[in-house]
């Protein structure tokens, strides 16, 4: 195999047997290789910006992201389609719906049905289970907007509250999220902003146990032992918000999350994190990283992480400290400065 296929090969291997147009410099290669995958029949070509290898096993996850790479860069998988990858009764990906910023590009996509948005908060995208795609709560809103109108309003209501307590239940959405959402969201008018304040209003941030129950256990650790409490539940950023967090020192520069090691462990979910650190630490923040396995188990060790954060932050550190549990192998640490 000569090098240019094994620079296909490689990228192939990290996108469910996809290539497209925008990976060929990262690998060194260009259009006359493209060119030459075709002629060789090791590929088909699924649009003029999305190469499969003929190899690769058809599954919806290739059809979607082929969808999404074909409308790229910076597209998303959006709305229902976002939904429906997430496994929410009720949508499915008949026919694949991807977003992308206004502006971004101007090249016609053949794979999707593509939206122009006027604005994508960084925080609003994921990548879940290998497909950039809106969060759920952001596909949520798009729904929402579907009931703008007074007369639909109470039939939205109905089927949003149903959606977002669906979402909800599988983890995919936290009342937190939706009133950080919902304050930010409203100020620039868009549609659907009604529905969502008002199902907002009963769904409080910390009122159903799968968003209390560990950050409960946080705090009463510290309780026991006379340690100084967080405040819970803050925004926090520099120019820009970066969102919120599970807590943050009342007096030093220093936000705490819990992890849970059923939705932080696989790279994707790393990576998500890792990049949220970092926007904190650039922002002027140190993070402290306690894992749920440790809250449960090992409380010593929380109040040793804890210690150790609140002493890089008194020192001016911007740093992520991870109590012991931490699965990652060698954890993002952040500049110390």
């Amino acid at each position: 195999m000569e090098a240019w296929e094994r620079g296909f090969v490689a990228v192939a291997a990290r996108h469910e047997g996809l290539i497209a147009r925008f990976h060929l410099p990262e690998i060194g290669v260009d259009a006359h290789h493209w060119q030459r995958a075709l002629a060789s029949g090791r590929w088909d070509e699924l649009s003029r910006r999305v190469l499969r290898s003929a190899s690769s096993p058809a599954s919806d996850g290739q059809r979607v992201l082929a969808a999404v790479l074909d409308a790229s860069p910076g597209a998303v998988l959006h709305g229902p389609s976002a939904l429906a990858w997430m496994k929410l009764q009720g949508f499915d990906l008949a026919r694949v719906q991807v977003a992308r910023q206004r502006g971004a590009t101007g090249r016609a996509a053949h794979l999707a049905v593509v939206h122009r948005l006027r604005s994508l908060r960084a925080h609003d995208v994921i990548v879940f289970q290998g497909i950039p795609t809106e969060t759920a709560l952001r596909a949520i809103w798009t729904e929402a907007a579907q009931y703008a109108s007074p007369r639909r309003r109470e039939l939205g209501v109905e089927r949003i509250g149903h959606l977002l307590d669906a979402a909800h239940r599988e983890g995919l959405v936290t009342w937190a999220g939706l009133h950080e959402m919902v304050e930010d969201i409203r100020q620039r008018g868009r549609s659907g902003t009604v529905i969502m304040r008002e199902l907002a209003g009963p769904r409080e941030p910390g009122s159903s146990p799968t968003e209390s129950r560990n950050e409960t256990r946080f705090t009463e650790i510290l309780e026991q032992r006379n340690i100084r409490a967080f405040l819970r539940q803050r925004h926090l950023g520099g120019h820009e918000p970066i969102g919120r967090c599970d807590f943050r020192d009342d007096v030093l520069p220093l936000a705490l999350e819990v992890n849970s090691l059923k939705y932080h462990t696989t790279p994707t979910d790393r990576a998500a994190d890792e990049r949220r650190y970092q926007a904190l630490n650039d922002a002027g923040f140190s993070v402290a990283v306690i894992w749920d396995y440790d809250l449960w188990a090992r409380p010593v060790a929380v109040v040793a992480t804890v210690h150790d954060a609140r002493r890089r932050a008194k020192a001016g550190e911007r740093s992520v400290t991870h109590s012991p549990a931490c699965p990652w192998p060698n954890p993002y640490l952040g500049a110390r400065s």
